[in-house]
């Protein structure tokens, strides 16, 4: 790509301002009200469990994984089990209600790390492994690395203006395609 400027400069330069506006407000916990307003994503992989060139799956377990093709058999081999269904909803969440979630790795495949994404809304991260963070800060894409122990962290989101699906991933482009993704709906309550 090449950018060429043309014309009479502009003037006078632009200054830097003199202070930034204040930031989003921070979410308060206590605004976490409903019974099911707590909910955990798990990254996870298992290798070899697929024929060819890709045979790692990504699942995405914890709260409403996706379901098993076969329950009563080994998850480890289901072509199912927590990996993308589109035509299954993982969460249904309510519009005007803050929720708090908890992503985590939980690695059979360590080198793995694992930015978590989460559409349309962005997530105010209060803790690090379980230590509270202060101030939090807000995320658009919150990084975790793998291994055993894998990382965690908490957030809480607030959903306040869009209703319809769309979904929480891995943001890894390979590991997204290959299961890391769930779908989530936000309703009018």
């Amino acid at each position: 790509m090449t950018i060429e400027v043309a014309g009479e400069p502009v003037g006078p330069p632009m200054e830097p301002p003199a202070s930034l506006p204040p930031g989003r407000p921070f979410l308060d916990e206590r605004e976490v009200a409903h019974p099911d307003a707590d909910r955990e994503v798990v990254f996870h992989a298992d290798a070899g469990v697929f024929p060819g060139s890709f045979p790692n799956a990504f699942p995405v377990l914890g709260t409403n994984a996706t379901p098993a093709a076969d329950p009563h058999g080994d998850l480890t081999r289901d072509p199912a089990y927590g990996l993308f269904d589109p035509d299954h909803t993982n969460h249904t969440l309510r519009l005007g209600t803050v929720e708090r979630g908890t992503v985590r790795t939980h690695e059979t495949l360590p080198a793995h790390g694992r930015p978590f994404h989460l559409h349309t809304n962005r997530v105010l991260l209060t803790h690090r492994n379980g230590e509270r963070l202060d101030p939090p800060i807000w995320h658009d894409t919150i990084g975790l690395a793998g291994g055993r122990p894998g990382e965690s962290a908490t957030f809480l989101v607030a959903y306040e203006d869009f209703t319809g699906r769309t979904i929480a991933h891995c943001h890894q482009l390979h590991h997204e395609d290959l299961g890391m993704t769930q779908t989530v709906e936000c309703v009018d309550p």
